[in-house]
């Protein structure tokens, strides 16, 4: 039988020792615990001393202890979309121009009617494309990964890396230029894809700092 305390709340956690160096949910606090690979642990203080694991090696946190936030992102802005960016920014710009143009030469209000709208809508396109930037964050911790989405309404879905299947990496050609890609991450409880988050920069980068915390 394994004995030991739990991360966060110093709970007594006892488990058979076929379960030794696998990771643990608390049932009073929710935190993942990684389960002492000893048969013989007395309740304490959580000891970091012993073998230095890969994430430490890394220069991140130890993969032991309590959970601790690794990095937040979110969704790129431009760099997941040049082109379209571009494009919308000339059509505001240009739109701008025209209505300058058309009021110091004083001409009809048709060229109003037709670059007013033209500029309202690029730029409503662009403050619509960076409050879907700030709606969505992808959170790495040293036990979970977490996706949240929402302002005004929350929702998350968490994968624990222990649980993790799968993490499928995808991008086009020209998001492979601009570093930026889709991430999938499904776990072996679940049929599908649990956390899918297009327009992450660095998603190589990614899954690596993920993996150290895999059993792999």
């Amino acid at each position: 039988m394994i004995k030991f305390n739990c991360d966060n709340c110093e709970m007594l956690i006892e488990l058979d020792d076929d379960q030794a160096g696998t990771k643990h949910e608390c049932l009073s606090c929710g935190d993942i615990n990684r389960v002492p690979d000893s048969d013989a642990v007395e309740p304490g203080p959580v000891s970091t001393s012993g073998p230095v694991d890969r994430a430490v090696k890394a220069g991140y946190p130890a993969d032991f202890g309590p959970e601790t936030k690794i990095l937040k992102v979110r969704r790129c802005w431009f760099r997941s979309r040049p082109i379209r960016f571009g494009v919308v920014l000339l059509v505001v710009i240009a739109s701008i121009v025209g209505m300058i143009w058309a009021q110091l030469g004083d001409r009809s209000v048709a060229w109003y009617a037709l670059f007013a709208p033209l500029a309202l809508g690029g730029f409503g396109l662009l403050v619509w494309w960076w409050l879907d930037r700030l709606s969505a964050s992808f959170e790495i911790t040293t036990k979970r990964t977490i996706m949240h989405r929402g302002f005004f309404s929350k929702s998350s879905s968490e994968v624990v890396h222990d649980n993790i299947r799968n993490i499928q990496i995808d991008q086009t050609f020209l998001q492979r230029l601009a570093n930026v890609g889709r991430i999938g991450i499904s776990s072996s409880g679940q049929d599908g894809v649990e956390i899918q988050v297009n327009h992450l920069a660095n998603p190589d980068k990614l899954r690596e700092i993920i993996d150290l915390y895999r059993p792999l």
